[in-house]
Parts: C-alpha cells; structure tokens; sequence
C-alpha cells in the first residue's frame, strides 16, 4: 500500500479496535488508533450477531481514522476467532524446470495449491458442516527441495519442489458475516488471517519458534491455541469460551445487567473492595477477594479447557505458554493452566506489546495483553506481503477467493463451500430379473453431468476465472432407477380366438414370484417372472376363465402286474380347430377352441386305454390273434376293483389274465370271415362243437370251416 501504511482490525466479541500501522526503516509505527465497545452483545462468542450495530461501531472507527490519517481507508487487514475452528493438512509437491530460481510467486501457488488439497480433504468427509466451509489461514510446516527439508524455497534451485502446510477453516457464516460488515462501510478486504496466527507474528517471532511452545489468544467469546516446535506452527485450536462466560457468571451471581458486570470484573484485580447497583437498584459493596471466589468455578473450568487441548495437541507439556487476550487477565487463570499442564509457574506468562522490539506503541489500551492480536494483524500483513482477493459470483452470492493467479471454477465452488465430491449424478439402481429361466439385466438411467456457466457460457471445472466473473453451477442429477413394468417384458399381443363359441382377446399372462400381476405392476428386483405364450393354448384358456389347477398336469406312479408305470393326466381335454390338442401347442388368431372337463382325476380305465388293453390270446385257424377282453379282472393293492375306480399315486394294479374272460363271437370284431355261399359254418373251440356265445379264454385254439 502507499508510504507503507495499512488499516489492522480486531473486530472482537467486546470491542473493536482500528489501528494504522506504518513500516518504516526504523521499524513499525502507529499512525493513528481508534477503540470502541459494543454497547449491546452484538457479538457472542467471536460470531457477529448484529451485522448492523457491529457495521454502526467500525464506521465511528473508520471516520475517526480517516480524520487522524487525513485520506480516506478503502482496505483493511483482518483476523476472524476460532469458533468452530477446523484444521486441515495438504501437501503439494511440483516438478520444475531446473536452474532456474525459485520465485516468491512459485512458493505462493505451490503453497496454495497445498491449501486446496487440506480443503479437499476435509469436503473428502461428505458433511454438511465441512461443505461450508471457508479457509481463514495457513501455516507452512515445511518445504522440501528435491527431497531435503530446506527453511526457504525462494532463490533456491531445483527440479523439484514441496511444501507441507496445516491450514485452518471457519464456517462462511462467520466469515461471510465480517465480510459483509467490512462492504458496509466501505471497506474491502488487504488481507484475511486467523487471531492466532496474527497474534504468533509478534508475540513469538520465529527466532523462539524452536521451543515448544503454546500461545493461548484468550479473547470475550473464544480463547485460541496454536503450538510451534522446531522452527514451525504445527497445530491450531479453539476453546469456545472466554471472558464472556466469567462476565455471566457475575452477572447471574449478583443480578448485574451485562455491561455493569464486564466493568466490575475488571475492578476485581485494582480494588479492594467493589461497589455497584444491580438491576433491582439495590447497592451493594463486597470485598474484591469474595467475588473473586465466586468466579472460581468458571475460571477452573476455562483453565481445565485450555490445558486438555494443548495436551491433546501436543502429546505432551510444553515448554511454556504465552497467554494473550484481555480475558488472560483473568485473575487466577494462568497458575490454574500451569497446574493443570505440570509446569511451573514461571513457565507461564502474559505477552504484552511492550516487549515488541519493531513496534512502538505509546496507547494505553494497546499496551495490554489485549493490544497484541490488534498489532498482531497489522505487522502480519505488512511483514507478509498477502496474497491479494478477487470477488467472484457463484450461484448469485458473492465469493472472496485468494487469488493465486489461475484460479478455475473448482476453486471457485470449493470457496463457497461446494463439495466437489459426487458431483456427477449417480447412475439408477439396476435390476436383475429372472425370466422363464433367464437372468436379465435391467440397467438403471445413467446421471447427468453438472451444469457449469461462466458468464453464460458453458464452461469446465478447469475453466480459468477472473474477478467479477459469474459462476452458475447445477449439481449432476442421479439417474432413475430402473423401473421394469410387466408388459414391458412379455410380448405384444393382438387379435382374438374363439373358446367354447365365445371370443377372447389374446394377452399374455405373467406370474412373479408366483403370483398373478397385473400388466401395468412394477417388477421388483431380483424376482422370478414366469409368463406363457400369447398364443399358447394354456394362456388363451386362463384368459377365458378357465383356473390354473384344471391346467396343470399331474405325473401319476404305478405298477401294472408288477411293471413300473407312469402316467400323465391333465384334467382339460382340449381341441383345436376339431383336433386333439395339448396345452403347450401356439394357435393362429382366429382359431376355434374347444374344451371339456370330464373328471378331476384320472381311472383305472383310462390306463387300460393309454396302450395297456388286457385281453387273450387265442389262434383262429391257427393264426394267432389278441382279442381285447369281455370283462377285466382288476386287482387294486390285492383288493378287487372296479375300472371307475380312480387311479392314485402308486398303486399296485394286477390285471388276472386268467380270470380275464371272452365269448366266441367276440373274435369277429378283430378278423374278417369272408362268407361261403349255401355253406355252412362249422365253429369249433379247443376240438368241441361252439356256438356264437361259447366262452372263450387265454390260449383258445378256435377253428372256423365251411362246408
């Protein structure tokens, strides 16, 4: 910026404080300082509840500066609390051409780069929380230099380069919301970090980074950690309490508005004594040492907090803390987060300003702990030099991006909180189906690809973006499942036949799993689907009413004489255009059906018509002939029995040959006599004299004579 002056502000949960900062030769000088205290909790825990009286205060501030400084401000470095911080670590590594320096632009992408795949990791967890998030800072851990560890990329050469670095997030609600703070009164954002990275650029410069050591930022609404060792920040966290809650608790103990309890609470520690009026008007006087142990609760519970992630974090005690923030004022806190971590007292201190060797501060209320984070972002910024924003439009809301240079869409809908994961739409369930036998497979819609426009114009995730550019960008939509009517599967029927002089339109007939659907049903996945040809008789009778258990044929086990028979038995007879048919056989359209239902089970007789004619065997004239008997003698399981009677699964049935008896004119249906004229027949049976009804059995020798 021009002559080196820059706009610091520590938008905090008690009060703001504007600070304009000048490097010069001899170091850093305050230009001009402005404080105010919100007059109302527009502020809660670090997060900016009242964008309107928060933007009223910082406009006193920014007029007031504007006066001192004799210009107008139109950039301003800020720092966001930790709430709901998370952290994140990403690496990039990059092959380069060698023997030629390394630029501060080259290690400012590479570290970017790095930056992006922390923000992919942590979108990689597919919640709600980490796609809206926003990353606020980053911290390098460190670099390599064609695989050794090196402090500094810049000026160095090689082929390759990598950087490990541990970046942080917020919520874009809590930067979106200081963001819109700072457009409100005119202010655009120089740079954008975290407190405790501001704070770490002057309360522990790198020259003591190589101690293990923690800073606490312990602010009104939330108290920051970060811890260094060997050179490096290596760890950040968020306490979501702070001074606020000791200020409630005095408020609850003795019935105080808010703002009355905050100004007792700092009396504590230079008064003896305290009086004040609470909210009934009733005045009251207590020694200072009384109050105090009625926050001692609180304070332990603080203390507690702080210490259990710093030993979370760190795995083990530190060296020392440096505690800075006015709630580490809070008396008795800093002996409690030493009992708590097992160090000495003395390893724990408050960091103030006056120990700032580069910055000259000569105003009361920046010579406090609580001067350092204020101080802290404006050195930060003018020691660093930041890298720069662009506003881009994504899905109509306004994004800050840091601009790298070759920033694409993809960094664009990571910025605002877009999940890259799963952004093409996921293709329909399938389905697999059983077909008469067959196993198909139904594939389910295919999803559609994400829409992206840049400037109304189609555009790719690798589409270069530039401020101001207007980013439109659709989700892919998931394919449909696959969705498998009935009818889709059987085939298409037309015409009719004639059943019984009646007519009946041809359609298919489907079972699924065993059950009757109709044709417009969803087939569900994995089922079974039989169904019969559209033209096939069986269909065309279950179409004309005919049930299904008439249609079925039944294999009936048996003996005869001892033989193992089969038989099969089908109770509807059916003809087709006036020939027998079986149910199996297809027709043409237009065919004549004709059906009958005699009997539900088969009998005995209808076995003895299937090829199986007991009968006698004789010789006429000595050529022998089978004569079909009279009358059967039938044996079912050893009991006689009737030929009416029905036929079960695996009787035993005898047919007694010899009881199986015929007369003589019985041979006359199975021979042809030719007749002699004015002759007469002579009929003899085994030598005797016969007549027309002389009964006749097996082995009968029969002979017929003219004379």
């Amino acid at each position: 910026m021009e002559n080196q002056k820059l706009l610091a502000l520590d938008i905090g949960t008690r009060k703001i404080i504007g600070v304009v900062m000048e490097k010069t030769d001899a170091g850093y000088c305050i230009i001009a300082s402005d404080m105010r205290e919100h007059t109302t909790r527009s502020m809660m825990d670090g997060q900016i509840h009242d964008v309107e009286a928060v933007a009223a205060n910082l406009l006193l501030i920014k007029n007031t500066l504007e006066a001192a400084v004799g210009k107008p401000l139109e950039k301003a470095s800020v720092a966001a609390a930790g709430r709901s911080l998370k952290t994140s670590r990403g690496t990039c590594r990059k092959k380069r051409i060698p023997f030629q320096e390394i630029s501060r632009e080259e290690v400012t992408a590479l570290e970017i780069e790095a930056v992006q795949q922390a923000q992919y990791n942590l979108t990689q967890e597919n919640t709600n929380e980490n796609n809206h998030l926003f990353c606020i800072g980053y911290s390098v851990v460190q670099y390599w230099l064609e695989n050794q560890p090196i402090g500094s990329l810049i000026g160095q050469v090689g082929a390759e380069t990598e950087v490990e670095i541990i970046a942080t997030f917020l919520p874009r609600v809590v930067v979106d919301s200081l963001l819109s703070v700072l457009r409100r009164v005119g202010l655009s954002v120089y740079s954008l970090t975290l407190e405790p990275i501001a704070a770490l650029a002057v309360a522990i410069p790198s020259t003591m980074r190589m101690l293990n050591l923690a800073l606490v930022d312990i602010g009104a609404g939330t108290s920051d950690i970060a811890l260094v060792r060997d050179g490096n920040i290596f760890s950040y966290a968020m306490v979501p309490n702070g001074g606020d809650e000791i200020t409630e608790t005095l408020a609850a103990k003795y019935l105080l508005d808010f703002n009355i309890a905050e100004l007792l609470k700092r009396r504590l520690t230079s008064e003896e004594t305290v009086q004040f009026a609470d909210v009934l008007g009733n005045e009251i006087s207590a020694p200072s040492k009384e109050v105090l142990i009625t926050l001692q609760p609180k304070t332990e519970e603080l203390a507690t907090q702080i210490a259990d992630n710093i030993l979370r974090l760190n795995q083990k005690p530190p060296d020392a803390v440096i505690c800075v923030g006015g709630g580490s004022l809070t008396p008795g806190l800093t002996e409690i987060i030493a009992r708590n971590l097992e160090i000495p007292a003395n390893r724990i201190g408050i960091r103030t300003p006056q120990a700032f060797e580069d910055i000259v501060v000569d105003i009361d209320y920046l010579r406090g702990p609580q001067g350092v984070t204020p101080l802290g972002i404006a050195y930060h910024a003018l020691t660093i030099p930041p890298i720069p924003f662009i506003k881009v439009l994504v899905n109509n809301r306004e994004i800050a991006l840091w601009n790298t240079g070759n920033l694409t869409v993809a960094a664009a809908l990571l910025g605002s909180g877009i999940s890259l994961v799963n952004i093409y739409g996921k293709p329909g369930m399938g389905k697999t189906i059983e077909i008469n036998g067959a196993v198909k497979v139904f594939k389910g819609e295919i999803g559609t690809a994400p829409l992206i426009r840049v400037n109304n114009e189609e555009a790719s995730l690798e589409t270069i973006i530039n401020d101001g550019d207007t980013i439109e960008f659709v989700r892919g939509i998931d394919g449909n499942d696959a969705r498998i009517l009935v009818k889709d599967l059987l085939p298409s029927a037309a015409g009719s036949v004639i059943v019984n002089g009646s007519i009946t339109p041809l359609q298919p007939i489907a079972k699924v799993d065993g059950n009757l659907l109709e044709l417009t049903d969803e087939l569900p996945d994995r089922c079974k689907v039989e169904f019969s040809n559209v033209n096939s008789i069986e269909n065309i009778l279950s179409l004309s009413g005919v049930p299904d258990h008439l249609m079925i044929e039944k294999v009936y086990n048996y003996t005869l004489n001892g033989q193992p028979m089969l038989y099969r038995w089908t109770p509807v007879k059916v003809k087709a255009d006036g020939k027998e048919a079986d149910l199996k056989d297809s027709v043409e359209v237009g065919a004549n059906l004709e059906y009958s239902v005699e009997k539900l089970r088969p009998q005995i007789s209808d076995i003895l018509t299937n090829g199986v004619s007991p009968g006698i065997n004789i010789t006429v004239n000595e050529q022998p002939v089978f004569l079909e008997a009279r009358t059967v003698s039938v044996y079912i399981d050893g009991k006689a029995a009737e030929l009416q009677d029905e036929l079960q699964e695996g009787t035993a049935i005898t047919i007694n040959e010899r009881e199986t008896s015929a007369i003589l004119s019985d041979i006359f249906r199975v021979i042809n006599l030719e007749p002699y004229p004015g002759g007469k027949l002579i009929m003899r049976v085994d030598d005797n004299d016969a007549g027309f009804t002389t009964p006749i059995t097996e082995g009968s020798k029969i002979q017929l004579i003219w004379e």
